[in-house]
């Protein structure tokens, strides 16, 4: 653990400012995000109005009264012998666009370009910052600045929790293991285990579809009040009427997902406009007041038992095929608690349904030279995952890497990626492959969205959980709809892989 008779952080040294990298899973920034460039960097730390406001004010100081070092800026070095900030990365991208304007993105450009003639650019070429030993001891100087006993502006927290996520993940996902290294209580960690995927549930399309514009822009924004959500779902009653299973690793939701989504994007139309149908808004005040209220004015919530019974069509399948004129707003989606009886000849006809009973359907194919990813292919489109999810689960993760595999060895790409990671190649693992694939052999943008997602380990729909379905002991992501909306999200790059396709 950390050594702190070193005291490492009270020692300051010099380093090039140019040299300093930014830290893609900085708290503050959208952890769904690609972020590559300085301009990536700026372009979602200022897509809050707040946030662009004070990233400003803190460039107009340092234009006028030089850069004072009075907080540290943290460093670590990474195994690329890289200094990556992890306290700092504010000042660390105004000092870099002070020195670079032609980095900032247009719509700052020009005043970044009237204040880096303010400066001395060689003044800023090198900052004295404190250099932690390991990626560990940096994380853990971050959270002794954020706690609850810092006077530093607090993180917002959805970002106070999926740090505390960032961590779990980092400690293979054990409680214990995080309770010691961070010293928070068992029961903070679990809170925010649940609540940041509920909150991620909000970002699904599956939610969003029934959200005006600027109301995606709330949800998807970490200012999102995360007290109104908790305490909603932390209702027993709302727990039993929208069949949602708190656990020590999360949260289960064994509701059909249609309709959960449908009044979930109920509750936020609720929660995110003053001027809505109840006449009130919904926050946490008025939780506890007009709870009932609130509660029987939302559409109900269908268990997955008695959708199965009913046989509910999904939410986002439209009733009216004929598309919207480009000028006109999207058609509303159908209320999934409203049972529509379409023809007995209609059914066999919906594609991408979620609640299919096949991984995938008779309307795809894919092109290989591979048996068993014929095999396989074949046989997703045959078991029916509603009673075979733990097979499916594990079939998809072998699936995944033989078609990654495919890809590979049809390229002719194997001593390639060996010499790129300087191994063998029945030594990589897929991430190694995946990440090593991204951008430099695959140039497909959906395609590297998909390994995007895969390679980060706090998404649903990551490699992370799939491994888990092999290797871990967890079975709390093998519902039948996860597990056809995961190969849905993976088409694009099976697209790419094994030429999968619509017929």
């Amino acid at each position: 653990m950390i050594q702190e008779h070193n005291k490492w952080w009270e020692k300051r040294v010099l380093r090039s400012v140019d040299n300093l990298k930014l830290w893609s899973n900085n708290p503050r920034l959208d952890p769904s995000s690609k972020l590559v460039t300085v301009r990536d960097f700026v372009e979602e730390l200022i897509s809050d109005d707040n946030d662009e406001q004070n990233f400003l004010t803190l460039m107009r100081s340092i234009a006028t009264r030089g850069f004072q070092s009075f907080d540290p800026v943290v460093v670590w070095q990474n195994k690329d012998k890289d200094f990556v900030v992890a306290e700092g990365n504010r000042r660390v991208m105004a000092l870099k666009l002070l020195r670079s304007p032609d980095k900032a993105p247009l719509s700052i450009r020009k005043l970044v370009v009237n204040l880096s003639r303010m400066i001395d650019r060689d003044e800023l070429e090198k900052i004295r910052v404190c250099v932690a030993p390991s990626y560990d001891d940096a994380r853990w100087y971050i959270l002794q600045r954020h706690s609850s006993a810092s006077n530093l502006v607090r993180w917002q927290r959805l970002q106070q929790q999926r740090f505390i996520i960032d961590v779990y993940d980092a400690e293979g996902q054990d409680i214990d293991k995080t309770i010691e290294y961070t010293g928070f209580k068992r029961a903070a960690i679990i809170e925010a285990l649940r609540y940041v995927k509920i909150r991620d549930i909000a970002t699904r399309q599956e939610v969003t579809q029934y959200l005006t514009h600027e109301e995606k822009e709330q949800v998807y924004s970490h200012k999102i009040n995360m007290t109104v959500l908790e305490r909603w779902f932390g209702n027993s009653q709302v727990r039993d009427a929208w069949h949602i299973d708190f656990n020590e690793e999360g949260v289960v939701i064994k509701a059909e997902m249609s309709t959960f989504c449908f009044a979930y994007a109920k509750f936020l139309k609720l929660m995110l406009n003053k001027n809505n149908e109840l006449g009130f808004l919904v926050n946490t005040r008025t939780i506890d007041s007009s709870f009932q209220k609130i509660f029987d004015f939302l559409p109900k919530v269908k268990s997955l038992e008695d959708a199965n019974k009913d046989d509910i069509p999904h939410a986002g399948i439209e009733v009216n095929p004929t598309p919207a004129p480009s000028d006109t707003p999207d058609p509303i989606p159908a209320d999934p608690t409203k049972v529509q009886d379409p023809k007995p000849e209609d059914k066999p006809k919906l594609k991408g349904d979620p609640r299919r009973r096949q991984l995938t359907d008779c309307y795809h194919e894919i092109s290989t030279t591979s048996y068993k990813l014929k095999s396989l292919f074949k046989e997703f489109q045959k078991l029916p995952v509603f009673i075979y999810p733990n097979v499916t689960a594990a079939s998809l993760r072998i699936f995944l890497e033989l078609a990654v595999d495919e890809y590979i060895h049809s390229n002719d790409l194997k001593d390639r990626l060996s010499k790129y990671e300087k191994k063998g190649y029945n030594d990589l693992t897929l991430q190694q492959k995946l990440s090593t694939l991204r951008g430099e052999y695959i140039d497909v943008k959906e395609a590297n969205k998909v390994i995007d997602q895969l390679l980060h380990v706090s998404n649903d729909y990551s490699l992370n959980t799939l491994n888990e379905y092999i290797h871990g002991s967890k079975v709390h992501k093998v519902e039948p709809q996860f597990l056809n909306r995961f190969w849905d999200m993976l088409t694009p790059l099976l697209a790419v892989l094994i030429s999968l396709k619509e017929i």
